[in-house]
C-alpha cells in the first residue's frame, strides 16, 4: 500500500517484448557493419580507380620516346615565345598603360587593337576621378585590353558621334565598333565607393576581359549579388565644379 500511494512503478517488460528489443539490436548492429563494409569497398574501388588511371598516364609517358618529348618541348617553347610576342606587341600599342588620347587620334586607338575600353570624362567630376583611379588599376591587370579616356571638353566631335550625355561614360570598342556601355554609376550601385568587382564584372560579361577573381572576398560577392538584384541611383559630383548641381545624388549629363 505505501508503494502504491507514491505511485505506480514502471512495469517490468514482459518476456516478448524483451525478446524483441534484443533482436531490434542486433539489426541494428548488423546494419552498421553493412554501412562500414560499403564503405570500405567504395574507399577501396576509388583507390584502385586513382592507381589504374596513374598507371595509364605513366605507360603514356614511356610510350614516348626522345623525338616526341623534344617536340613537345619544342611546341612548348614556340607557344611561350609567340605569346610574348603578342605582349610585346600590346605594350607597342599602348596596352598596360591608361592614356588620355586627343581627339585627332582617337580612331587610330580604337582600330588598332581588337579591344579597347574608353572613358570619356570631364577633368572637374569627382565622379570620373573615380573612374580613372579604377581604370588605372584594371589597364594593368588585364593586358589584353586597352584602355584609354578622353577629355569630353576636347572631343566635341566624338561625344556627338557616339551620343556621350552623361559623365562618366565607358564605352566598348571591339574591333573599332562600339558594343556596349556603361552610363554613369547606376550599373554600379549607384555610389561612389563601388568595389571594382563591380566594374570587372560588368566589363567581363560582355568579353572585353577575362575576369580573374584573385581578389574576390566575401564583401565583394555581396556586392555582387546586390548588383545582380538591382542599386540604386545617387552620388556626388566634384564639390568645386561649375557643373555641380544642388541635388548632388546623380551623374553628370553633358
Amino acid at each position: 500500500r505505501e508503494i502504491q500511494s507514491k505511485g505506480k512503478q514502471a512495469a517490468m517488460p514482459t518476456m516478448q517484448e524483451f525478446k524483441n528489443e534484443c533482436q531490434l539490436g542486433a539489426l541494428e548492429s548488423a546494419m552498421a557493419a553493412a554501412v562500414r563494409d560499403y564503405k570500405s569497398e567504395v574507399l577501396a574501388e576509388e583507390g584502385t580507380t586513382k592507381q589504374k588511371i596513374l598507371a595509364e598516364n605513366q605507360r603514356e609517358i614511356d610510350l614516348l620516346d626522345d623525338d616526341d618529348l623534344e617536340a613537345l618541348q619544342a611546341q612548348r617553347i614556340a607557344e611561350m615565345k609567340a605569346e610574348a610576342m603578342r605582349l610585346l606587341e600590346n605594350e607597342k600599342r599602348g596596352h598596360g598603360q591608361y592614356q588620355l588620347v586627343p581627339e585627332q587620334d582617337f580612331l587610330k586607338e580604337v582600330t588598332t587593337s581588337e579591344k579597347v575600353v574608353c572613358h570619356f570624362f570631364h577633368p572637374d567630376f569627382q565622379r570620373c576621378k573615380i573612374v580613372d583611379k579604377h581604370l588605372s588599376i584594371l589597364c594593368r591587370k588585364y593586358r589584353g585590353t586597352k584602355f584609354i579616356k578622353v577629355d569630353s571638353v576636347e572631343a566635341p566631335f566624338f561625344v556627338t558621334k557616339l551620343k556621350v550625355k552623361v559623365l562618366p561614360t565607358i564605352v566598348m570598342f571591339q574591333k573599332g565598333i562600339a558594343v556596349d556601355r556603361v552610363v554613369g554609376f547606376e550599373e554600379m550601385g549607384g555610389q561612389d565607393d563601388f568595389k571594382q568587382v563591380r566594374l570587372e564584372r560588368r566589363l567581363a560579361d560582355r568579353g572585353m576581359i577575362v575576369y580573374k577573381n584573385d581578389d574576390l572576398d566575401s564583401d565583394e560577392e555581396a556586392e555582387l549579388k546586390e548588383r545582380r538584384a538591382g542599386g540604386l541611383r545617387g552620388g556626388a559630383l566634384y564639390s568645386g565644379s561649375k557643373h555641380s548641381k544642388a541635388s548632388a545624388d546623380s551623374d553628370d549629363e553633358w
